[in-house]
């Protein structure tokens, strides 16, 4: 049944109308903007996106006006750990993945808290993402919990149902789902339609399990997604076999008769077969020059978590080459557990304050770039356009260009 429309008049809008996923020197065009504009809204779809006037609105239009701000497309947030959520300020900064990860372990025994995963999908809601690839698995009901808080909240989830570990069997009837996620996605149709194996790192997860996943993914049609060259640690363990990984994942994790394969991850992850169009790898923050055009010659995109990547102490990811490469590039928040918010939008702030990287890339990775490295851009999503979901944000004034 038809409600009265609503007119949500703006400073400016940005609509990202006609916009695909935008890679190199298209990142930076300028985007096209209404001044004074003014969006329709009937039956929580766009109905129109045009400039202001008072005069040729609908009969019976409620006005909200939001004064002097920009609007936008709903943000793409498209990596965070939802089921950690409880683990706020419980692990250690700032002196590098390993110690971050030593701290993590122990607190993987505590459930997870539904309470905590609700608060923090309103608070992603409220501050403007209405979409959201959440990394499942990582703790027993932690799926279920993390779906029936996005679903509560009015988020749009992938989740990313995430191998870990060596030599998990492949049993009739289970594949492709991790042991934590199996019962759930297999229980719930609305669930499997939205999720997808994937898995956690080069270093973590059985090559096997990773490629199998990974071939899962390709035949239905599903994003495949990793972590991916995240920290210095992880390449000294793929390389050499040492370091501080190999001692906590040695008693936990790795098979007695292990060996590293020699190479940097990315180089690694090529030869598993695990980038290519459809993959979605997490951080890239220690990818050299030509990795990164290797990386975008695959077709995979790459969802950069700058703020965590701070917090944690693994260094910055080389923005400005993974642009220039060609790369499809998002961005995501990773979870509490290395990020004091989920608000996706100060992840470009970081960037744009720290990095200079220009607003209008920042809007393109926020919007349309994730919603495509989601595989989520059907109806509209990413864009304000006629039919598409009425779910906007305000950009942050370091963000309006």
């Amino acid at each position: 049944m038809s409600t009265h429309p609503i007119a949500i008049r703006a400073k400016t809008i940005i609509t990202m109308a006609g916009e695909g996923a935008v890679r190199s020197a298209q990142l930076f065009a300028p985007l096209k903007r209404i001044e004074n504009g003014v969006l329709l809204v009937r039956n929580g779809l766009v109905e129109e996106v045009r400039p202001w006037s008072e005069g040729s609105l609908p009969t019976g239009a409620i006005v909200r006006d939001l004064g002097p701000v920009c609007l936008m497309p709903a943000c793409v947030n498209a990596h965070v750990h939802l089921e950690l959520s409880h683990l706020v300020g419980k692990t250690r900064w700032g002196k590098g993945f390993a110690r971050w990860l030593e701290s993590l372990v122990p607190l993987l025994a505590l459930p997870p808290d539904e309470s905590c995963i609700a608060k923090a999908c309103l608070d992603m809601w409220s501050a403007g993402t209405l979409y959201v690839g959440n990394i499942a698995g990582s703790l027993p009901r932690g799926m279920a919990l993390a779906d029936a808080a996005c679903r509560g909240s009015g988020l749009i989830v992938r989740h990313f149902c995430e191998w870990f570990g060596f030599g998990e069997p492949f049993v009739d009837g289970q594949r492709p789902w991790p042991p934590r996620c199996r019962a759930y996605v297999t229980s719930n149709n609305a669930v499997a339609a939205c999720a997808s194996p994937a898995g956690h790192a080069l270093y973590s997860t059985d090559p096997q399990v990773l490629a199998s996943a990974h071939a899962d993914c390709v035949r239905m049609g599903r994003v495949f997604a990793l972590h991916l060259a995240e920290s210095p640690e992880e390449t000294e363990f793929l390389t050499t076999g040492g370091g501080p990984l190999r001692t906590i994942y040695e008693q936990a994790v790795l098979p007695p008769n292990w060996m590293p394969p020699g190479l940097r991850p990315l180089a690694y992850a090529m030869k598993l077969g695990l980038l290519a169009p459809g993959t979605l790898a997490v951080h890239g923050v220690h990818l050299d020059v030509q990795e990164a055009e290797v990386l975008a010659a695959s077709g995979a995109a790459l969802c950069l978590c700058p703020r965590s990547n701070r917090n944690i102490g693994v260094g910055v990811a080389p923005v400005r080459k993974l642009m220039e490469s060609g790369c499809l590039l998002c961005l995501g928040t990773d979870g509490l557990t290395s990020n004091r918010s989920l608000d996706v939008r100060q992840e470009a702030v970081w960037l744009r304050e720290t990095l200079d990287v220009p607003p209008e890339a920042l809007v393109r990775l926020l919007t349309i770039n994730g919603a495509t490295a989601l595989g989520m851009t059907s109806h509209g999503m990413g864009r304000l356009v006629p039919g598409s979901p009425a779910a906007f944000c305000i950009l942050p004034e370091s963000l309006v260009c």
